[in-house]
C-alpha cells in the first residue's frame, strides 16, 4: 500500500473525528512533506469554487474531496 494511500486513510479517520475538509488537506501535505523531507518533493493543493480539494502527490495520485466523499486515484 503506497504512503498516499495511507494518507487517504487518515482523511476519513480525520474527518470521523469532526475535522474539516480543509484542515485535513492541511494535515495531510504536512505529513507527507515531513516524511518526503529532504527530497523537495511537494504536494500540489487545488480548491476548488464548489468546496472540492485535489491533493496531488508527486508520484501522480491524487485525493480529492468532492464535497462529500474522499477519494484515491491512483496513477
Amino acid at each position: 500500500m503506497s504512503v498516499v494511500r495511507e494518507l487517504l486513510d487518515d482523511a476519513v479517520a480525520l474527518q470521523k473525528d469532526g475535522l474539516s475538509p480543509g484542515r485535513i488537506g492541511l494535515a495531510l501535505t504536512d505529513r507527507w512533506e515531513a516524511e518526503e523531507l529532504g527530497s523537495a518533493r511537494e504536494v500540489r493543493r487545488t480548491r476548488f469554487k464548489t468546496g472540492g480539494i485535489e491533493l496531488r502527490f508527486p508520484s501522480g495520485e491524487k485525493i480529492v474531496w468532492d464535497g462529500t466523499v474522499w477519494s484515491y486515484l491512483p496513477a
